[in-house]
Formats: structure tokens, C-alpha cells, sequence
């Protein structure tokens, strides 16, 4: 059922086109759902999603104007490299951040590939090789490769030792015989992973309201749907079974798809605590509850 918006499609105006950047993956089911269901052309919006593969494209994706919305880590609006005045203005879970290793202790000349140095993934992955396991990394074992699936792929093909990843990936790489470490949960918990992400020029107007609140509406018709609702809706996108079945338990976690759409500075400063641990030098460039957009339909 279509979403009663609280910001409707004006009278009269033409329908808005949205182009989004996203990363592969299960955690964008709730959009690949509305789209599928047809829930943002009725709310007035022709959404184009397009895949990026790295943190690095899609930053520079943003900045060159590319993206009207993008869905991202929200430590990238620490970073101080964005244009555009980007704010969040919804919160999204796309299951634990778990770092995985091919099999066996860490050691000490483990290669740990990563999107980013700096990026939040990676400081999770310092955090729970630190906390969890007692094996902090080095730069120097830092190993740049991209997006999950890229890493993902590295760690199968023995190029890396270890990586993090969510789901399915994560799932799928413990099938391939890779160990668990540790995930998020255990040394960020108030961590907030993925964010939505807007210019703060549009942040209020009607047709962002619209996709906030599209997003929130298929978010909660799939969590109702439960395990049978998720699977259908990754499969009509077209995941691979192994894939879809390896996806659903992370995004029925307490990591996943019901997570508040609310972005606290609870959660923003668990994000900047990571940064600020590994990179002890930097300083936010502007308060935190500015990076947190208004009128987020929630």
C-alpha cells in the first residue's frame, strides 16, 4: 500500500526526478522495494538508483553534482570533503559490520583490505581487531581495494587476509570458510552506519519529504513482511538465491532494517569517537547537529 505522505506532490507540479548513489548490496532492499511496488511514482518521484563502487566515486559523484541523494556512510560528512552542504536526514541499519578473517588468528603481518584508510569501515575494523581480538593493525596492513563486494571478492581470492564486511557478504564469506572476529556491535554500538544524504538546501522540500517518508514506509511494510517479504523483494532485484538467503538473518538483526531512521547526535558521536580514536589530530569542522538535516519525516 502506497505511503500517506505528510508532503504530498503538489498540485500541478510535474513529477521530480531523484538520482541516487548507492553501493551493491541487501541493504538497499527497502528502495529497490518502493521502486518495485511503484511507491515513489506515486509520490510524485521517478527514482534512478545508481550503483557506485567505492567510497571514493560516490564522494565524487556527489561533488561533481552527479547525486541528488546518496546513501552513505555517515562518517563522510566528518571527513570535511564534501560540497554541496550535505546533511543527513535519515538513518538506515544494513546489518552489522563484521570484520572477517580467512581462517585463524589475526597476525602481525596480516593485509586487511579496506575501501578507504579513513574511511568508517576501517576504523571499525582497527576498533574490533584492537578490542575484540588484541591485534591492532598498522597503516602499513592497510590494504585500499573498494566497496564491499570488492573486498569481498578480494578476501576469496586470498588477495587480502581480512576485510569488513555486512550482509550477505558476510555470511557468504564464513561459508567459504573465513572466521568472524568481531563486529560493530561489540566496540560501537550507537554507531550509525548508513545515513541518507541531501544538500541542506533540499533537505525541506517537498520531494525529499516524499522520499524520507517512501523509504520509512517500505522499511516497515518489509519488516512486517518478515523473512518471506525480504527474500521476495531481493529476488525480484534480481540477488542470487545464495545470496538472498544469506542476506535476511543480518537484516532482521538489531543491525538491520529496523533501525530508528532518527539521526541522533547520540549516534553522530559515536561516528565522530571512531574517527577521532584514529585520527587523533582531527577536529570537526562544524557541530555535529549540523551535519543533522530537518524536516526528516520521522
Amino acid at each position: 500500500m502506497p505511503p500517506a505522505l505528510s508532503a504530498p506532490q503538489p498540485p500541478g507540479e510535474p513529477s521530480h526526478q531523484l538520482t541516487v548513489g548507492v553501493f551493491p548490496g541487501a541493504g538497499g532492499v527497502h528502495l529497490h522495494h518502493a521502486i518495485d511496488s511503484g511507491y515513489f511514482q506515486q509520490a510524485g518521484l521517478e527514482v534512478n538508483l545508481v550503483q557506485v563502487a567505492s567510497s571514493d566515486q560516490q564522494l565524487a559523484g556527489w561533488n561533481d553534482g552527479d547525486f541528488d541523494l546518496m546513501h552513505t556512510s555517515p562518517d563522510h560528512l566528518l571527513r570535511g570533503l564534501l560540497k554541496r552542504d550535505p546533511v543527513a536526514v535519515r538513518a538506515e541499519g544494513i546489518g552489522e559490520l563484521v570484520v572477517h578473517r580467512r581462517g585463524g588468528a589475526p597476525l602481525p603481518t596480516d593485509r586487511w583490505a579496506v575501501d578507504n584508510a579513513q574511511s568508517a569501515f576501517a576504523f571499525v575494523l582497527r576498533a574490533v581487531l584492537a578490542d575484540v581480538s588484541a591485534s591492532p593493525v598498522t597503516d602499513g596492513q592497510l590494504v585500499p581495494v573498494g566497496g564491499t563486494l570488492q573486498r569481498f571478492q578480494a578476501l576469496l581470492a586470498d588477495a587480502v587476509d581480512g576485510t569488513t564486511l555486512h550482509p550477505p557478504f558476510d555470511v557468504l564469506a564464513a561459508e567459504q570458510g573465513s572466521v568472524r572476529v568481531g563486529g560493530h556491535l561489540q566496540v560501537a554500538p550507537e554507531l550509525i552506519t548508513n545515513v541518507a544524504v541531501c544538500p541542506r538546501e533540499t533537505a525541506t522540500t517537498w520531494y525529499t519529504r516524499a522520499y524520507v517518508e517512501v523509504c520509512r514506509a517500505s522499511t516497515e511494510e518489509l519488516l512486517a513482511s518478515g523473512a518471506p517479504g525480504i527474500e521476495a523483494a531481493l529476488l525480484r532485484h534480481g540477488m542470487p538465491e545464495a545470496a538472498v538467503r544469506a542476506a535476511v538473518p543480518g537484516l532482521l538483526g538489531p543491525a538491520g532494517l529496523s533501525t530508528s531512521p532518527e539521526v541522533t547526535l547520540r549516534g553522530m558521536e559515536a561516528v565522530a569517537g571512531l574517527r577521532r580514536r584514529y585520527t587523533p589530530d582531527w577536529k570537526p569542522v562544524c557541530p555535529l547537529t549540523s551535519l543533522i538535516g530537518t524536516g526528516q519525516g520521522h
